[in-house]
């Protein structure tokens, strides 16, 4: 297949490097210093998965310009991971090169980037992804699978898709070497990553320390919990169905079941504070105080985590 990885962060970069190694075509769309690396030493893959050095069914596109001049007219699948505030600007960036035969699929984080892009794409080419693993780069042209906690699960936007052909893609990732799996319940498993997100990307971010110590003391224990209370009460307001019936319920799963395989993950958002990024905190806490708002609720936990991120952003840009 013939496959175009808009963003070659970490997990960009694992998708479009696991992809090629098992014979696809993959175009990389990203930033100069990691793409000039791949080019010339190939992409290193590191970290639980194993050890690789990927040099072939590579392309290299910095711009639409360069793809189109390299006969690459159109891809079977193109994966948008970039951050979800440049999803906008991307796909309407890339709109020539996805035709009637293109799947898109989402491998971002937070709210808000299906509805972007089902606002310029059609929704019966739009696949929603949830990825749960993690990773970083750890200098261009490297990146490392850190953690690992459930397989990607793919869906698409009210079922939509044929279920077969979301079966097909999803076997060409996992056949890559990554798991993934298709589903009829995307919208449970994004919920359920929103929760995951919010419960732990921005607490950790602001006080500087990893998953499993959030989980270890009672006082972040509570403001985790607080979180994820104010989450299903805008929820159950919006008619967004999670797989747990009460906060409660999730809270246990997200103690015992999820922090345990990421106990040493630092959050995203901490390194794009410390790299002097912008962060995604308005698709992850900061979308659930604009729901909120708009149903004239209060979630006042969320908009503090949100605020403090605003604020140490700031710090740091400037």
């Amino acid at each position: 297949m013939k496959i175009l990885i808009l963003g070659t962060g970490a997990i960009g970069s694992v998708f479009g490097g696991f992809l090629a190694k098992s014979g696809h075509q993959v175009t990389l769309v990203g930033k100069l210093p990691h793409l000039e690396v791949i080019k010339q030493q190939g992409l290193k893959i590191s970290g639980i998965w194993g050890e690789y050095l990927i040099t072939q069914n590579l392309i290299l596109g910095l711009n639409l310009e360069e793809i189109l001049r390299n006969s690459q007219k159109s891809f079977d699948l193109v994966l948008i991971c970039v951050k979800s505030y440049d999803t906008e600007k991307i796909v309407k960036e890339y709109l020539p090169v996805i035709k009637e035969s293109s799947y898109i699929i989402s491998l971002q984080n937070g709210l808000g980037n299906l509805e972007i892009i089902s606002s310029l794409v059609e929704k019966e080419k739009i696949i929603a992804a949830r990825v749960i693993f993690g990773a970083k780069v750890e200098s261009p042209g490297h990146v490392k699978v850190t953690v690992y906690a459930d397989q990607v699960m793919l869906g698409s936007i009210d079922n939509v898709i044929s279920f077969e052909k979301l079966e097909e893609v999803a076997q060409i990732i996992s056949t890559s070497g990554i798991p993934c799996q298709a589903t009829k319940e995307i919208n449970k498993y994004l919920w359920a990553k929103v929760l995951y997100n919010c419960s732990l990307n921005g607490l950790a971010a602001i006080l500087e320390v990893t998953y499993g110590e959030l989980g270890a003391y009672q006082e972040t224990r509570k403001i985790m919990l607080d979180i994820c209370k104010e989450i299903f009460m805008v929820a159950k307001i919006k008619k967004i169905e999670f797989f747990w019936e009460r906060p409660e319920e999730y809270f246990d799963y997200l103690i015992n079941k999820q922090i345990p395989p990421t106990a040493f993950h630092h959050a995203s958002m901490r390194q794009d504070i410390k790299n002097q990024k912008k962060t995604e905190i308005e698709a992850l806490n900061g979308a659930i105080v604009r729901l909120a708002k708009e149903e004239g609720l209060e979630v006042p936990v969320n908009n503090f985590i949100t605020s403090l991120i605003k604020s140490k952003e700031k710090t740091y840009l400037s």
